[in-house]
């Protein structure tokens, strides 16, 4: 059999393939317990001097692989790199098996279905099902949103270790509506309250006039992997509604955590 010639990497003569096992040690960095890192964090653990890791870094930026924040003086991964992602999420055990509970869902309740991951600092929708008779939401698949203030997010923050509650604390909890929870203290008692209940409710805290209640989705392991919500216009979505969505809401992310493989 005729042996393939070699991709634009090998034809460099190993110095492009060099440099994209440098990169991809750039970003084998980045954790989700440590999403932001500055220079020189990163170039230790890619193994490379500083102007090496700097250099690729810049490259990175330019293509939206690695994002910046200046105020800071560190990085963290791109969105552009989601961007890739969502192409094999097709492919994910998650996302496959969670579709149909999701339409289901969303049929039942006639309202917006989302379907979100944490990624250590935010909540990122990776499904959404919008409602036939209309939710002024602007959050999108594929896009980050704040853990602390919406259901999905508080759903999925719930359950994640101290340290990490602790660098969303860091990050700022800044203020969305009159609604959004700003003091830690506040927010770590809403985190215990939603262990305790097993369910999450956005009163308004992200946007002004939308309600959301949201369950946590757990794997095989017991693990919190993501959360499931309905959300709607508070006007439909009542204060005396949330008891009977937050069962409907919890039951669909029980059954999903079980097709997952967990064992209550």
């Amino acid at each position: 059999m005729r042996k393939l010639r070699g991709g634009p990497l090998e034809r460099t003569g190993g110095e492009g393939l060099k440099s994209f096992r440098k990169a991809v040690a750039i970003l084998e960095a980045f954790s989700i317990r440590e999403p932001r890192l500055p220079l020189t964090e990163i170039a230790q653990r890619a193994g490379l001097p500083l102007s090496t890791a700097h250099r690729i870094l810049r490259t990175l930026h330019a293509v939206g692989f690695i994002a910046r924040d200046r105020d800071r003086d560190q990085y963290r991964l791109g969105l552009r790199l989601l961007e890739l992602g969502s192409i094999v999420l097709s492919n994910m055990e998650l996302h496959r098996e969670a579709l149909p509970f999701i339409e289901a869902l969303a049929r039942e309740s006639g309202e917006t279905i989302h379907l979100g991951i944490f990624d250590g600092i935010q909540v990122i929708s990776i499904e959404k099902i919008d409602s036939p008779h209309g939710l002024a939401s602007n959050v999108t698949i594929g896009k980050g949103a704040p853990a602390y203030c919406t259901g999905v997010g508080k759903a999925l923050l719930a359950f994640q270790p101290d340290d990490v509650v602790a660098a969303v604390c860091r990050q700022g909890l800044t203020r969305k509506t009159p609604n959004t929870i700003t003091s830690p203290r506040r927010l770590r008692q809403e985190l215990t309250r939603i262990r305790s209940l097993g369910y999450a409710v956005d009163n308004m805290e992200h946007e002004i006039g939308v309600r959301c209640v949201a369950a946590p989705i757990r794997n095989h392991t017991g693990t919190v992997i993501a959360s499931l919500s309905i959300s709607g216009p508070a006007s439909r979505l009542r204060d005396a509604d949330v008891p009977r969505l937050a069962q409907r809401v919890k039951e669909t992310a029980r059954k999903l955590s079980q097709q997952l493989g967990h064992r209550s």
